[in-house]
């Protein structure tokens, strides 16, 4: 064989390998380059009981640190998307990355301080914010600690009916301040995380809620927060509102 054709024979392969791993970091960088500045942590405490209702809600299981996202995690939930995108298994794009973001711990709660941090910055869904979103959701994960997220995410997460903060949700819903809040509380509060709009109303829609709050104190369950009995005492209680809002619309059943 001549010994051109032997180079390219090695090359190619050598070039493949390289160029695969040494695409997510391109990702990466790429993402950091045209991202909005990052963000700067909060710094009040989370309330134990929502900071432990936070992270089960962001998928983050009983682990004590935030898991950094690595180039080899990047890989494998890349190729999971592109599989479920081939086979079709999951129905729905959002499904589908749902499904692979076992590969990403505690992704979810990350995630959505990255596209909170695009919209706050004006920055419409395209393939620049998309770009911009995985560089800050990968660099967030490699530079803040899990109490950083927690605090954040409870300081300057959305809680549906316009609520901005654990603060002023659990003033609007319960007419208590946020570490005054019981279990059941704490969880029906975390279950609005990332809910911009007022559509969903508890007020009038307490099966619903009820539901959502369950959710929620299974996660906590699962992750060891809390035992078989602090779990059916939770599940069993009342929603323990407060007095709906004075523009709250009178329910229709």
């Amino acid at each position: 064989m001549p010994l051109n054709a032997r180079k390219i024979l090695i090359g190619v392969p050598i070039a493949g390998v390289l160029a695969a791993v040494l695409f997510p970091f391109a990702i990466y960088f790429i993402g950091l380059a045209v991202a909005p500045p990052l963000p700067v942590p909060a710094q009040s405490p989370v309330p134990r009981l929502i900071g432990q209702a936070i992270w089960a809600r962001a998928n983050g299981g009983n682990a004590t640190a935030l898991t950094p996202i690595s180039p080899i995690s990047m890989a494998r939930f890349l190729s999971c998307v592109a599989i479920e995108d081939f086979l079709d298994t999951t129905p729905g794009d959002a499904q589908r990355v749902v499904a692979c973001k076992q590969h990403m711990p505690a992704m979810q709660g990350v995630e959505y301080l990255s596209t909170m941090q695009m919209r706050d910055a004006d920055l419409k869904p395209s393939f620049r914010e998309g770009l911009g979103r995985l560089g800050t959701t990968v660099w967030l994960t490699r530079s803040w600690t899990k109490d950083e997220i927690l605090n954040t995410l409870a300081e300057r997460g959305e809680f549906g009916a316009g609520y901005r903060g654990v603060e002023a949700a659990a003033q609007g819903y319960f007419g208590r301040r946020a570490g005054e809040l019981t279990l059941p509380q704490a969880a029906l509060l975390v279950s609005f995380i990332g809910d911009r709009t007022t559509a969903f109303d508890p007020w009038c829609e307490r099966a619903a809620a009820t539901k959502m709050r369950t959710r929620i104190l299974e996660l906590m369950h699962e992750d060891l927060t809390i035992d078989d009995a602090a779990f059916n005492a939770a599940d069993a209680s009342d929603l323990s509102l407060g007095p709906p809002p004075p523009a709250h619309k009178r329910c229709s059943n």
